[in-house]
C-alpha cells in the first residue's frame, strides 16, 4: 500500500471477499521536501489509519538502499548521458516485483500479490485497465510475466472517478478525498525536475539550434530537457520543441511543431 486512494480501495476490495490480507508499505526514499516533512512518513501514516479501520496486520519494509542502488543511480546516469529514463518502470521490475517480493516471502507464505495498478492479469498475461485514462500496463510492461500467474490488479475493471472514488467514499477511508500523487517519489510534487537533478549531476550551459544551424537561445544541461519538450523558445509564434541533442557538442537542436 503506497498511502493513496487506489491501494486503499484496493485492500477494500480484498478484505469484503473475505480473504486473509495484510498490508505493505515499502519506504523507497526518506529525504526531506522544502518543508521539513518526508512524504514517506505522511504516506506511512496513511496507511497505517486505513489498516486499522480495514483490520488487517500491516508492514513496513525499508528498500531505500536498494532504490538507490537499482534505480536512482541508473536514472542519474541516464540522464547524464541525455537519455530520458522511466524510473517507475525500473521500480516496478527491479523494486516491486524484486526485492519487495522476496521480502515479503521471509514475513511468511503467501498466496497472491494485489496492488492497486489499474491493469488486469489472466494468467501470466498481462493486459491494459478498463479505463483508458488511467491504465498502467505500460509501467508493468517490463516485469517477467512469470509473477503475474501469481498477482492480481482489483482496480483493473474499475473507473478512477466513477468507482473507485465511489468505493472510498461509500466505505468512509480516511484517504477517499486524498489529492492523487503525480510526482516522481524522490523529486515530490512541488519541485521543479530538472532544479532537482541540477543537486545531483552537474551543469552545463549550451547552445539550442534550429535544424539549419541556427541559434535559438540557451539551455541549463542536457538533462534539463527530453527529445519532444518545448525548447522553451519565447518570440515566436508557432513553438519550438527539442527533437535531438549533440552530447559532443553540448547542443540541443530544436523544430517548430509544424515540422515535427
Amino acid at each position: 500500500m503506497s498511502g493513496g486512494v487506489d491501494s486503499s480501495v484496493t485492500a477494500h476490495l480484498l478484505k469484503t471477499r473475505g480473504l486473509d490480507v495484510e498490508a505493505v508499505f515499502m519506504r523507497n526514499w526518506d529525504t526531506r521536501d522544502e518543508r521539513g516533512e518526508c512524504p514517506s512518513e505522511l504516506d506511512y501514516r496513511d496507511v497505517k489509519a486505513v489498516c486499522k479501520q480495514l483490520d488487517i496486520k500491516c508492514h513496513e519494509i525499508n528498500l531505500v538502499k536498494e532504490y538507490w542502488n537499482t534505480v536512482f543511480s541508473f536514472t542519474l546516469d541516464e540522464y547524464s548521458q541525455g537519455r530520458t529514463p522511466n524510473p517507475d518502470i525500473l521500480c516496478n521490475r527491479e523494486i516491486k516485483f524484486g526485492v519487495l517480493l522476496k521480502a515479503i516471502s521471509r514475513l511468511g507464505p503467501f498466496q497472491w500479490f494485489a496492488t492497486g495498478h489499474y491493469a488486469r492479469t489472466i494468467g501470466d498475461k498481462l493486459y491494459r485497465g478498463l479505463d483508458k485514462r488511467k491504465d498502467q500496463s505500460y509501467y508493468l510492461a517490463a516485469i517477467d510475466s512469470k509473477y503475474f500467474s501469481h498477482t492480481v490488479f482489483p482496480l483493473g475493471l474499475l473507473d478512477k472517478k466513477r468507482d473507485v472514488r465511489k468505493l472510498a467514499l461509500d466505505s468512509g477511508l480516511v484517504t477517499a478525498n486524498k489529492e492523487e500523487s503525480m510526482g516522481i517519489c524522490f523529486v515530490g510534487e512541488r519541485r521543479r525536475f530538472d532544479a532537482f537533478l541540477a543537486e545531483y549531476l552537474p551543469q552545463h550551459p549550451g547552445d539550442i539550434m534550429s535544424e539549419n544551424g541556427k541559434f535559438l537561445g540557451r539551455h541549463n544541461g542536457m538533462f534539463t530537457k527530453t527529445i519532444g519538450q518545448s525548447a522553451g523558445i519565447s518570440g515566436w509564434q508557432d513553438k519550438w520543441y527539442i527533437y535531438a541533442k549533440d552530447m559532443k557538442s553540448n547542443r540541443m537542436y530544436a523544430a517548430q511543431n509544424r515540422y515535427v
